[in-house]
This record gives structure tokens, sequence and C-alpha cells, in this order.
């Protein structure tokens, strides 16, 4: 008796069904796929001998064999799954970088509740300094003018307002630091070395706290583990009686006195030809914003010898500033000058909890770390 094949197009149905679904499961060349097993299964109930049909026991075996395919094919899926994500880089535990040295290429400040967080630059040689805050949009929304610095790095203070004087949102601005060594403004790269001493997050996203300045973990150049010993830290006491340079003399003005202070400074011997050099002498508060500024014209500047340029303690509208330390810079036709001031140290004075040099009986203070030599007397 001749064995007819019987149509059965709901199994038809399911098999293409399954076909394609899973036809993009095809490349991986399976020994006996989930595909293949399901068309033999179907192609066996297709042409079964209708008079001696699959007994239900094998047919609910090899059901449950397919279950089990299916299973495993899914568990396998899944683990490949993983793999691709762990492939693809899983990001590095923020957290692991508590504690370690970094350097970090920085270029944003976080607005968090209204306060800026960050803002930092290095400068290697003296020069005019301004600094441009941008938005996510790319567009300018305030510009700093923290003035003439000498070289040394530096935390810009911005108290989170535009231009306009209204109080920006909440986000992540850029910033750029502009420098005028004498040929004009150029950009300067910022960064910041330091330990990592939190993690904060700011809009989901996490950032590495480094002498208050949050660092992207993206933007690290280098990571390091702190060294076992640590250094001694030097304490000013170290340096009473001896003669220090200090590359950033401080003026500590009571905010009531006639004057607030004598700045010292030499230009070099030039030729007759380039002695025409008007010489200007900038003040700046703690904050690095320019309040005064003293012109000393051409014909009164002597090359090669010591001048000086009192400042009465008035800001540039004739008002007394307030009581606070100042800083100061001094440029001429031909760039920065030297500002550095030779003194021997005479106390150690506490103010607001922090320990300044004294120096000699000029009424300048200076900070250890301003310090660029010594010498013992």
């Amino acid at each position: 008796m001749a064995v007819t094949g019987m149509g059965n197009s709901s199994l038809e149905a399911l098999s293409d069904s399954y076909k394609s679904n899973d036809a993009e499961k095809k490349d991986k060349n399976d020994a006996l796929g989930r595909d293949a097993f399901l068309t033999m299964l179907v192609a066996q109930l297709k042409n079964q001998d209708p008079m001696n049909p699959m007994e239900g026991s094998d047919f609910s075996a090899q059901l449950a064999q397919f279950s089990q395919l299916e299973q495993l094919m899914n568990i396998n899926d899944t683990m490949e799954a993983l793999k691709e994500k762990e492939g693809s880089g899983s990001q590095v535990n923020v957290t692991d970088y508590v504690g370690k040295i970094v350097t970090g290429d920085v270029d944003s400040i976080e607005v968090v509740d209204g306060s800026p967080f960050g803002g930092l630059y290095n400068i290697e040689r003296s020069a005019d300094v301004m600094v441009k805050i941008y938005d996510k949009a790319g567009n300018e929304v305030r510009t700093l003018y923290p003035g003439q610095k000498t070289p040394g790095s530096y935390n810009f203070d911005w108290d989170g307002k535009d231009n306009t004087g209204q109080a920006v949102e909440d986000g992540s601005y850029k910033y750029a630091v502009l420098a005028n060594e004498g040929a004009g403004f150029a950009a300067i790269p910022t960064s910041v070395t330091g330990t990592v001493e939190s993690i904060v997050y700011n809009e989901g996203k996490a950032y590495l706290k480094v002498q208050g300045i949050l660092v992207d973990p993206e933007s690290l150049v280098q990571v390091g583990n702190p060294a076992e010993v640590e250094t001694p830290k030097e304490s000013p006491v170290d340096y009473l009686g001896k003669e220090i340079t200090t590359a950033r003399p401080l003026i500590s003005y009571d905010g009531a006195a006639k004057e607030a202070g004598t700045v010292k400074f030499e230009l070099p011997e030039l030729a007759e030809d380039e002695k025409k050099q008007d010489v200007t002498v900038r003040f700046f508060n703690a904050s690095g914003q320019q309040i005064s500024s003293i012109n000393v014209d051409a014909d009164d500047v002597e090359y090669g010898e010591e001048n000086e340029a009192t400042w009465d303690g008035n800001d540039s509208r004739g008002n007394k500033v307030p009581e606070g330390f100042y800083s100061y810079a001094v440029t001429s036709g031909s760039g920065a000058l030297d500002a550095t001031m030779a003194e021997k140290v005479s106390e150690i004075r506490v103010i607001n909890g922090t320990q300044f040099l004294v120096l000699g009986d000029t009424g300048f203070l200076a900070t250890v770390s301003s310090i660029t030599n010594v010498k013992d007397i």
C-alpha cells in the first residue's frame, strides 16, 4: 500500500514562523540547531503512516527534547549578549580611583544648586589671563578677567552668573583659558594633578573630585598610586631668619592706612632708542579681579635700576578697598616684568587660620608655596 504524505497547514505555518523569526541565527551553522530539529519533527508528522501513527509517548518525548533545546538556545543567547557587553568595554568602577593620584585634562565647570565647581588653569610664564565660559550649545555666557598672573596654578572665581548678571542654570559648562604674554591672547591647555578625594555625581554622571575640581574619568591621562611614605610638609617656622625669594608677594592692607604698599620693579638696561616704555602696575583682589592700576610714564622709568610705585589703597573709582590681601603684576611694552621679592623672613603671622611669612618691614607677606629660592643668612 502506497503511503501518501498528508499536508498540514498548521504545522507548515508553525515551521515557517520559526524559520522567519530565527533566520538571523542561521549564520552560526549549528550541527543540529532549533530550526533543523523543528523541520525534522514537522516532516516526521507530515509523512507518518496513517495506519501506524506515532505513539503519543514518542511524540511527547520529542517535544520535551525540543523544549530543552529551546531553553539551551536562550541561555546561550543570553551568555553571548553578556560577553559582547563586557567585551565592548564595560566602564571601570570609578570608586577604584579614590585615593589614587591622577592627572586629567579639565575644561568644564559643573553648576550644582547654583554653585559652580571647578575651573583651573596653569601659567608657565607671566601673562595677562582671560577666561571664557560656554554653555552646551557653545554660546558664550561669561568672560572673566583674572588679570596679570605669574607662573603657577590658579582657580578662577565664577559666581555662576552670565555677562548680564543673571544666574545660569544648573549643568555642565565648558571654559577656555587664554593668556597674553605680549604677542596677543592664545589658548593654553588646562589640567589638574592630585589625589582623588571623592566621587561626585551630577546629572547621573560620576566625576572625580581632585583639588576641589570635578574631573571626568574619561579625561584622565595618567593614574598612579600614592607614595608609600608621605613626604614631610614644610613648616613656615623653618624659614624664620632666612632670606627667601617669592614669586607672588602679597600686600596685606588694613583698609584704612594712607598707603597700601610700595611696589618695586626693575627694567633691564636698553638701547637709548628703546627706552620709551610706559610701565603699568596692576593690583588684584583675592578673586583675581583687577581693582586698580598705576601708570608710570616712560620718562620717569630708570633702566637697570630699581623703580618704585606706591599704591594708595584706592580702587579705580577712588574708593578705599576693604581689608584683605592683594597681589600685583608689572608690565611694560616688552611684556611682563619680574615682580619677585627677596627679603628676610622676620616673623610668622597667622591670619584666618593660615600662616604667612612676613617679609622684613616691607609690609608684604608670602606663602610657603610661592617660595622660589631660600638663602641662609
